[in-house]
């Protein structure tokens, strides 16, 4: 039961009077409806202005059904063939193989000679590889550029170099051991024709007993010149390691004519050639003097080699000397070099000479 409430006198119309129960409690309602309703609406508000404030749309793919068949990719129109300018009949060469660029340490009674002909190179290509080395002050230690090599030596008998090499009697090859392992070989030949020969070489093969290998090198002249009747010998290295039973053999590669017109070289002598074997035999000393025939002449580079022969006369030790300086015919250059056996004792020193003008 709700007990009426009396209302005190200045606060409303009904002042003095009094309100039956029922009509308050209705009032009441009325004004909780209202709070509800305003309630609802701050919240409806709310939500419009999250909705009107910017954010960012995110697409959201969805699947979209269609209908049943194969699906055929558009693949467009085709393509046209532009033309190239690069001519159709022109072959583009493919790139050539560089050979691996190699280095030598020079080590104790080396010469480039020596070095040259372990390589199977030519003094020249030597030279042009190392422009800063001097021949006549080779250092131990130096390490010297080893451009690619004048021959490769082939095992095939039926493919002969060209050109053709003159005939030339080539003796039977003999090889002695190096220190390090390897062979030195050696064979000789002789001029029998009647003008001079030049570029000559040989090829050298080992066949190893043991393993059945056949190992070839290209043996070099220490000199280009041949004159008729003369004997010149050549050399070629083995590297270690080398084969300990083998038999070797000799072919001529290269030896041509020297046109009688050419002129490439001259003639020089040597005068007062002295020859200082040690008691041992394992080295020689020759020295002396060159000196052109022609004292109007002039040369530009002398070659010279000492070839040392053992008992047998077979070659066991060669020693290549060069001078770069002018050379007039009214002048003498003196010359020094020594020589080492690789193989039996020297018995005896030839010294050979060429000029070029």
């Amino acid at each position: 039961m709700i007990t009426p409430v009396k209302v005190e006198k200045g606060g409303s119309p009904w002042e003095g009077r009094r309100l039956p129960a029922r009509r308050v409690c209705s009032a009441w309602g009325i004004i909780a409806s209202m709070r509800k309703i305003i309630r609802l609406l701050a919240l409806v508000g709310l939500i419009l202005l999250a909705a009107c404030s910017p954010t960012q749309a995110t697409a959201t793919l969805t699947a979209t059904a269609t209908r049943a068949g194969t699906l055929k990719a558009y693949t467009g129109p085709r393509p046209s063939v532009t033309p190239s300018p690069t001519n159709a009949a022109t072959v583009t060469p493919l790139p050539s193989a560089t050979p691996t660029p190699r280095t030598h340490v020079v080590r104790a009674k080396e010469d480039l000679w020596g070095i040259a002909l372990r390589y199977g190179l030519s003094l020249e290509d030597l030279l042009t590889a190392n422009p800063t080395v001097d021949p006549r002050f080779l250092s131990i230690g130096a390490n010297l550029k080893i451009p690619a090599p004048l021959y490769t030596p082939t095992a095939d008998a039926s493919n002969p170099p060209l050109p053709t090499p003159i005939g030339m009697e080539l003796a039977a090859p003999y090889c002695y051991p190096a220190r390090e392992g390897g062979l030195w070989c050696f064979t000789t030949a002789v001029n029998q024709q009647e003008y001079s020969i030049e570029a000559l070489s040989a090829a050298i093969r080992l066949y190893d007993r043991s393993s059945g290998e056949i190992l070839s090198q290209t043996a070099f002249a220490p000199l280009s010149l041949v004159p008729p009747g003369g004997t010149m010998p050549l050399s070629a290295y083995f590297a270690s390691p080398a084969p300990l039973n083998f038999d070797v053999t000799a072919e001529l590669l290269t030896a041509l004519p020297v046109p009688p017109a050419a002129n490439r070289f001259l003639t020089i002598q040597q005068p007062g050639t002295q020859i200082e074997i040690d008691a041992g035999g394992l080295s020689a000393v020759a020295s002396g003097t060159f000196q052109l025939s022609d004292t109007q002449a002039t040369a530009n580079r002398i070659q010279a080699a000492a070839v040392a022969y053992d008992a047998q006369g077979k070659v066991t030790g060669v020693r290549r000397w060069e001078s770069l300086e002018p050379l007039n015919g009214s002048i003498a250059l003196d010359f020094d070099l020594t020589v080492y056996a690789a193989g039996a004792p020297i018995k005896r020193v030839v010294v050979l000479v060429e000029a070029y003008p």
